[in-house]
């Protein structure tokens, strides 16, 4: 099953004046929208397929806005993608800071 999962800098959330609520929330309304489902909403905050055909393509228009979005960029601590737990989980957050060090995201600053 495809997943995303998220965790976030509370510290980092602060100095931006959010709340971890209004990050969640924003979040969780954001995979709705995409026809995605929470179902994990602890310290980490994590999203599932639902066992439609365009359940791959959802997850990966998510990661595309959302990797656009600067201020969630910001207040990340992790976010990992996996299309099977068992091959194990890629570290997306991990690939932006590679990003943002090469000046590749329209918002970056290196």
């Amino acid at each position: 099953m495809m997943k995303m999962a998220f965790t976030f800098d509370k510290e980092a959330v602060m100095r931006r004046s959010y709340t971890m609520s209004n990050v969640y929330k924003s979040v969780k309304e954001e995979f709705a929208r995409g026809g995605l489902q929470c179902i994990s909403d602890g310290e980490t905050l994590t999203f599932a397929g639902v066992g439609h055909a365009d359940d791959y393509s959802n997850m990966l228009g998510m990661m595309r806005r959302l990797s656009r979005c600067e201020w969630f960029f910001d207040v990340l601590s992790s976010w990992h993608f996996t299309t099977d737990e068992r091959k194990g989980w890629e570290d997306v957050l991990g690939q932006l800071k590679r990003e943002v060090a090469r000046g590749e995201l329209p918002w970056a600053t290196a």
